[in-house]
Parts: C-alpha cells; structure tokens; sequence
C-alpha cells in the first residue's frame, strides 16, 4: 500500500510541475519594449530630469532617413522629470505606448550640475535595480545632457551606440581617456581615496546636428567629441584635466594601451620642427617609499615605440641619432606625467592609485595617513623615471628632408 501511495504522489508531483513550467509567467513580447540606447541624466535645481534615447526599430530595418519613402529619425529623445530618479522614471509610462528598456544602453550622459551636486542615487538605482546594466559607460558634458542624446554622429545610425565606440576607439589608440563603467565607478568612489574620472563628451562646431537635413552636406556644423577629464571627489565634480594630464594619469595609472608622442627636433634653418613616436607598449609601477617619516612615490615607466614621423633631416642610421630622439620622447613623458601629479595635487584628488598603493605598501602607517589622507597626498613628492625603446624606424632609416638636403651638406 505504501508503494502504491508513493507512486501516485511521484505521478501527482510530476503532473504539477509540468503545469508551472510551461510558459513564462513574467515575459515581456519584443513589440512591447522600447530599447533604450542612451540615457541623460540633468538637474534644474529641485528635481531629477531624465532624458532617453529610444531606439525606432522600423526606421533602422529601412535604413537612416527613409521609412516607406519618408524621411524618419532613427531615433527619438524624450524627458520625465521626478523628486527621485526612479519617480522620473516611472513618469514614462505617462507618454510611452511601451516600457522602457535598459538592457541594451551603451552611455549615461551627466551634465556638469549633476556631477558637481553628486550622483550617489544614480549609482544606488543601477545597483538596487536588475533592469539596468553596470556595465553602461559614464560621461560629462558642460552643458545639457538632453541636448547630448538629441545629437546625431556621422558613421553611425545610433548615437548612443556611437558614444561608446568613440570612447572605447579612444582609449584602445590614444589612451587619454578611459572607459569608466558604472561599477567601476562606484568601486573607485568606495575605495581608498574616495576619487575616480570621468571623460568628458561635448558638442563641437557652430548649430548642432539634431536634423537629418544636417547630413545633405559634406560637412556637418558640429559633432560630439571628446576632450577633458572631470576628476571627482567624495562622488562629486572638482576640477577639470586637460589631455596632456589626462594621459599622464594613463600613464600612471598603468592604462596606456597605445598612445604617440611629439618630441621637438631642429632643422638645418634654424627652426623648430618635429618627431612622431607610437608608443605600442608601455608599463608603470607606482611605488609608495618612505623618507624620513614622509610619504614619496616613484613611477617606473618602461615604454615601446616606433619613429612613425620624422620631421628634421637626421641619419637614422647613427645609433647616437636614435638615442637622441628616444630622450626626447622620455623627457615629454616625463613632463606629462608631472603635469598630471601636480593637477591632481591642485585639486586635492588622488587619481593616481596612491592611496591603494600605500595601503598594500605600508599598512601599519595607512591607520594613520587614511585619517587625512588628502594632505598626505597633496605633499608627497613624485620621481619619474622613463625609459623609453624605438624598436622600429618605419620603412626608411633617413628623414626624407635628410635625403633632399645631403647635397648641400656634400
């Protein structure tokens, strides 16, 4: 009897659970979605404005301009507003026939009041929330953040899609700017000294280009680019970088994948010209030391290159040529990395990883230097030391102008 009461309730298990799992009890069909490809973030003084970049799937499948013989946007941007982001949020179900979303957003555009007033609620909803993903790259921009997404790009049907490939094309070929995601964010903002970066995105040229009658002609009036680096402290926006310290945190902070650099050379009249080196490699260690009971770093950089411009008639056959140029492009490295410690010290934000570094370093002595770690930092000292290979002269080992010049030096 036990047997056969125990077969009937395996059949009677088996038969249920078939019925709960058919089907999916929470889907959501493709035709009630909007995806959301880029999302702006503004403040007004009192409450949250939220901006979204939704894509329009018929004008894509037809192609940029041209939807059943008309000309279509490939995308449309609209705002909510709310006392909280989420409330802003939830506002889009009041104008949107389908729900936003997020799984596909490539960038989050902050405007500069935002990131000068704070950001940890934005930070807190990407963590608290399974919709949107961490790993959406962060950008500023002086201006709205509405007017960023409203933007249309050359090459790309859709911009958000095309922000993050400026960011990451960048960051992959001139290493001056990182891509910051939003979990990297939050942990640089947890972390020892409380600091992180952020690029800076901002609309070039005269106009905008938020018609499709901009893209009629050969030259667009504006486009959006890249150029500085926000530096935040406690999550909030202190300063700018320019490029030239912008690279020197690259440096520093050991993310410099490939990068150029420019070293003066003189021609036979006299003038200034210049040297062009790819760097195609390069590591730094930042090195905490203590002297005297105060805090110094050195930075060891080993670098790379390739001679891709040579713009002064030189022999590059002579080895004593080469090592010339090679500490020429040390000697700029060099400044650009001082440039960088020394803005960072201006500032009072550790951008640099020093804080961890001393704390893995000496951490009997981080008990006492966390307390104030700011004043700490802005008095250390920084010693550089470059050293840097030309591996490769290109195709030729002499300066065209070297070639164009040899009979007059005969």
């Amino acid at each position: 009897m036990n047997g056969k009461l125990r077969r009937i309730l395996c059949a009677a298990a088996l038969v249920w659970t078939t019925f709960i799992a058919t089907g999916c009890w929470n889907r959501i069909e493709l035709n009630e979605l909007a995806i959301t490809s880029a999302t702006g973030i503004d403040w007004d003084g009192s409450k949250w404005i939220i901006s979204y970049q939704v894509v329009i799937p018929a004008a894509i499948s037809s192609g940029i301009g041209t939807t059943g013989g008309t000309q279509q946007s490939p995308i449309v941007v609209y705002s909510t507003e709310g006392r909280t982001i989420r409330e802003a949020m939830m506002y889009s179900f009041s104008e949107s026939p389908r729900k936003l979303f997020y799984g596909h957003n490539r960038v989050v555009v902050l405007s500069e009041e935002v990131a000068r007033r704070g950001f940890e609620e934005l930070i807190d909803v990407y963590f608290r929330n399974a919709g949107p993903r961490e790993t959406v790259s962060m950008l500023v921009t002086p201006g709205s953040a509405r007017r960023i997404l409203e933007q249309f790009m050359q090459l790309q049907l859709i911009s958000g899609d095309g922000m993050k490939d400026i960011v990451l094309s960048e960051m992959k070929n001139a290493s001056i700017l990182p891509n910051v995601q939003v979990y990297q964010l939050a942990m640089e903002l947890a972390g020892d000294a409380k600091s992180a970066v952020l690029p800076e995105i901002y609309i070039s040229g005269s106009g905008d280009t938020a018609s499709l009658d901009s893209f009629k002609q050969t030259t667009i009036p504006s486009k959006l680019k890249l150029r500085r680096l926000a530096v935040l402290r406690q999550g909030r926006m202190v300063g700018w970088m320019n490029q030239r310290q912008s690279l020197g945190v690259s440096y520093l902070r050991n993310r410099v994948q490939q990068t150029g650099v420019t070293v003066p050379c003189e021609k036979t009249d006299g003038t200034r010209g210049y040297d062009m080196i790819h760097i195609s490699r390069s590591s730094t260690k930042l090195k905490p030391i203590v002297r005297e009971g105060r805090l110094a770093y050195s930075a060891e950089v080993h670098a790379l290159g390739t001679l891709t411009e040579s713009g002064c008639p030189q022999n590059l056959y002579k080895p004593e040529v080469i090592r010339k140029i090679e500490q020429g492009g040390e000697l700029q490295i060099r400044t650009i990395i001082q440039e960088a410690w020394s803005r960072g010290q201006q500032l009072g934000v550790d951008v640099f990883g020093a804080a961890e570094s001393a704390h893995r370093k000496h951490p009997q002595q981080w008990k006492k230097w966390s307390g104030d770690w700011n004043s700490v930092f802005t008095s250390a000292a920084l010693e550089t030391n470059v050293h840097l290979r030309i591996a490769r002269m290109g195709l030729s080992n002499k300066s065209f102008q070297y070639i164009t010049n040899q009979d007059k030096r005969e």
